[in-house]
Formats: structure tokens, sequence, C-alpha cells
């Protein structure tokens, strides 16, 4: 294993380096943040890294690092003399996997290396698994979105045990409300998941009992659970007209609500997002209309499951599955998904066309 340290006591950095070289590590060092995040690309398997670094802290670090593609499920340990578990709460939310307090023992430094090899390897290797052979799945980045909600589930849980008999109450709380935010993000990926996947058995081998669900109903509820998630009840508009399609309800209104939910991330609070369920001859179109920036003609055609666009400059979360679970459950239904620029080439609209029932 290749283990980088960043620790700006000489000391303390040479310490830990002729440490780990004992016991068989490979290592790199740095003095300050910059240096450290420069060694990123040799990819090491984990980061030791002090807090009060000079100039760029180690929270500052942590940040840069998991901003990198190489960086983004890297195991990522603290070193600190601060024992402040205010510093460890924020670390967590970051995606710290451990702290380490100075002074330390050899033998703290051993086990809290093995203790994050274990936790990641177990996972890397499942997602190994459900991803072989698939090619779309094996260039996307979204083992970061699986590991980071169980990081600060995780730690949270480690501080507990850790300190059960010291903690405050409030201090509890508010651990209790970390893990709760990450065991809930997990959850939800989780879901979105499984429905994928049902989606593409569907698609490969479809139920031979037909489905029929109200459009309209399935419709709403989906916009309902998407603007109470986004917080924008407000900007959703609905106009939905009663008619019967030959779709799963509850995965109607799953696409539904992705649909939504795209267009309230990729558009700016107060700016309305348009929902209208229509029948138009033996057809009943829904479309969602929003007035964010909308898609170029190669992002367009580039719509694919476990791809998203620009997800740093609009600062995403989750698997880039939205769109591809919609396009399944259309073609299921024996339907089509469309994307195109919204009226006035303003925004994006995107076009469920399904038959009815």
């Amino acid at each position: 294993m290749k283990i980088l340290i960043i620790e700006d006591e000489p000391a303390i950095r040479d310490t830990l380096s002729d440490m780990l070289e004992l016991n068989g590590y490979t290592v790199l060092v740095a003095d300050d943040g910059p240096a450290g995040l420069k060694l990123i690309e040799q990819a090491p398997d984990l980061v030791l890294c002090d807090i009060g670094l000079p100039g760029m802290d180690g929270f500052q670090v942590l940040t840069a690092v998991r901003a990198l593609p190489a960086g983004r499920d890297m195991p990522f340990v603290f070193l600190t003399a601060r024992a402040d578990r205010s510093d460890q709460r924020h670390g967590m939310a970051l995606g710290a996997d451990d702290y380490i307090t100075k002074p330390f023992s050899e033998r703290e430094i051993l086990d809290a290396i093995e203790a994050r090899v274990r936790r990641q390897q177990p996972l890397r290797e499942r997602l190994a698994q459900l991803l072989d052979g698939r090619r779309a799945e094996l260039d996307a980045e979204w083992s970061h979105e699986l590991m980071t909600p169980l990081n600060g589930v995780l730690g949270g849980l480690d501080l507990i045990e850790e300190e059960a008999g010291s903690i405050e109450p409030s201090e509890l709380k508010e651990l209790l409300k970390l893990i709760r935010a990450g065991a809930e993000r997990q959850l939800a990926l989780s879901r979105k998941l499984v429905l994928y996947f049902e989606l593409e058995r569907l698609r490969a081998a479809p139920s031979p009992k037909p489905y029929r669900s109200q459009a309209a109903d399935a419709l709403a509820t989906g916009v309902q659970r998407a603007a109470q998630a986004e917080h924008r009840a407000a900007d959703v508009h609905v106009q939905a007209s009663a008619a019967f399609v030959p779709l799963n309800a509850s995965h109607l209104a799953a696409v539904v609500e992705e649909l939504v939910v795209n267009a309230l991330r990729f558009s700016k609070a107060g700016q309305p997002v348009a929902v209208v369920g229509s029948v138009s001859g033996s057809r009943y179109i829904i479309e969602v209309t929003d007035q964010g920036p909308g898609m170029t003609a190669e992002q367009l055609a580039r719509v694919a499951a476990f791809t998203q666009f620009d997800r740093p400059r609009h600062n995403q979360q989750g698997l880039g599955l939205g769109l591809a679970i919609a396009r399944a459950a259309a073609e299921i239904a024996g339907g089509t998904l469309n994307l195109q620029p919204g009226p006035g080439a303003v925004g994006l609209q995107a076009v469920l066309d399904l038959p009815l029932a």
C-alpha cells in the first residue's frame, strides 16, 4: 500500500514515514497542502493529513482532494492535536474517514489504516461485481456517491462508541442528525439503483400482465414529491388531464419525479417549471419544461445511465440515472422520451409520449 503523509512538523512527519516504511508501506510525504495535492496524482491508497497546516488547512485539503476524480473515494484520515468534537463533525461532513489525536502510538496508526482498508475494500469488490460487463457504468464516477454518505454514518457511530460516556445530549442529537442525513441519502441512492435495474429487467423481459394506471394521479404524486424534495413547491405549475396509460403507477410517479427534480435543479429558485399532462389522439403526452440553461446538441446525444453533465458547475449529487429511468419506463409502456429546447429556445423540455391503455 502507498500512504501519503501531509504534515508540516518535520519530527512527526519523519517519525510517521519511518514507522510506515518499517511496516511495509510505501510512503509519500508533503509538508503543506498544495504539495500534498500534487502527490494525489500518484494515487495513494490512503492519506494521513494534519488539520493545522499553514496556509491551506486540513479541511481545505480534504475538500480539494474530494473534488479530484482520483480522490473521490480515497480513504482520508486526519491527524490533529485538537480533540474538539466540532472539528470532528466538520471533518465527517466533508467526507473524512477517521481522526487520530496527537500524540499517537504506532498501534493507533496501523489500526486506523487497517480499519479504513477493510471498510473500503468490500464495497469496492461488490461494486466491481455489480458493474462487471456494463461499459457505461464502468466509466461512471458513482462509487463516490455511494461511499460518502456511508462515511458520515460510520464516522458518527465511531464517535458515539468512543465517547459514549462524555457526549452531551445536544452533541449526541447533532451527531444523530448527521447519521440520519447520511442514511437517508444512502436510502435514496439505493432506491434509485433498484428502480433502474428493475426497469432494465422489465425492458429485457416484459411482464405478461399489462399495467394500467391513472396518469393524472401518478403525475400529481411525482410532482408533489419532487417539489417537496427541492423545497420549491411555488415554482411548479401543473395541469393534467385524466387518462389511463399502460405503465405501473409507481414507475410513472417515479419518472415524473425524476424529470421535475432535474428541471428544478437546473433552474434557479423563482423560475417556473411547467408540468402538463394531456391527451392527444391515442397518446398521453407529459411535458416538463424549465427555464434553465438547457442542454447542447452534443449533451442530448450522450444521455445515458450514470452520465452527468457540468457536474462541478451545477454542484450535482446523485448517480446520473434520472433520464435513463424515464427513458426505460417509457419504452416499457411502448412510448418514448424526447428532450428538446423549450419554447423560444429557452430551457429544456422533456416530453414523455405514452400510448393510452
